[in-house]
C-alpha cells in the first residue's frame, strides 16, 4: 500500500509539475517555483526526484509515453480513412494545447530546442518522437494517392509548421496563431493529390 501511495504521488507530480514547465519552459521553472505551484515541500519533490533534470526527464517520458499510447495509433486505425486519421490527430493535438492556455507549450518541443538543459537520450526520444509522426504522416498521405516523395516533403512541412506553430505562439502569437496555423496544416493535409 504504501509503495502504491508514493507511486502515485510520484505520478501526481509530474502530472502537477508539467503544467508549470509547459507554461514556463523548463530553464524559467526553478525546483522552488515548481514546490510552490504545487504547495508541497521541497523534501517531497525531492524524495521522488533529486534534481530538476530528473523531473523534467519524468515529465518529458510521460509525454512521450501518452502521445506514442493515445495519439500515434490513429495514424494506423484501420476503420478510419488516411484523410481522417490526420485531421483527428491534429485535432487532438489542437485540444492539448489550447487546454494549457495562454502561453502553450511543448514537451517535445523544449526538448529538441534546449540542448543545454536536456539529456542526449531525452533529444534521442524527442527527434525518434517526431521521426514517428512524420513517418505516420508520409504513410497517411501515400494511402491517398500522394507520390512518396511528395508525401515526404508534404509531412516534413506540416511537422515543421507543427512545431513552429508553438513556438511562434510562445513567442507572442498566442493561441489565435497556433489555431490559424492548425487551419493551415489541416488544409494542405486534406488537399486531394490529383489536384495538385
Amino acid at each position: 500500500m504504501a509503495y502504491e501511495k508514493g507511486l502515485r504521488s510520484r505520478e501526481e507530480i509530474v502530472s502537477a509539475a508539467s503544467r508549470i514547465v509547459l507554461e514556463r519552459g523548463y530553464a524559467a521553472s526553478s525546483f522552488a517555483d515548481i514546490a510552490s505551484g504545487l504547495g508541497m515541500t521541497m523534501g517531497k519533490i525531492t524524495h521522488h526526484f533529486p534534481s530538476k533534470s530528473a523531473l523534467f526527464e519524468a515529465i518529458f517520458d510521460q509525454a512521450v509515453e501518452r502521445f506514442r499510447a493515445q495519439t500515434l495509433p490513429i495514424m494506423s486505425d484501420p476503420k478510419v480513412a488516411p484523410a481522417e486519421r490526420l485531421a483527428a490527430v491534429f485535432e487532438r493535438l489542437e485540444k492539448f494545447y489550447v487546454h494549457q492556455g495562454e502561453p502553450i507549450g511543448c514537451p517535445v518541443g523544449h526538448t529538441a530546442m534546449d540542448p543545454v538543459t536536456t539529456s542526449p537520450e531525452m533529444q534521442s526520444k524527442a527527434m525518434s518522437l517526431v521521426g514517428d509522426m512524420e513517418a505516420a504522416m508520409v504513410r497517411n498521405l501515400m494511402e491517398m494517392g500522394w507520390p512518396e516523395r511528395k508525401a515526404e516533403r508534404r509531412a516534413a512541412i506540416v511537422t515543421a509548421a507543427w512545431q513552429g506553430a508553438v513556438m511562434l505562439s510562445r513567442a507572442g502569437g498566442g493561441i489565435a496563431y497556433f489555431r490559424t496555423m492548425l487551419a493551415h496544416i489541416r488544409e494542405l493535409l486534406a488537399e486531394d493529390p490529383a489536384s495538385s
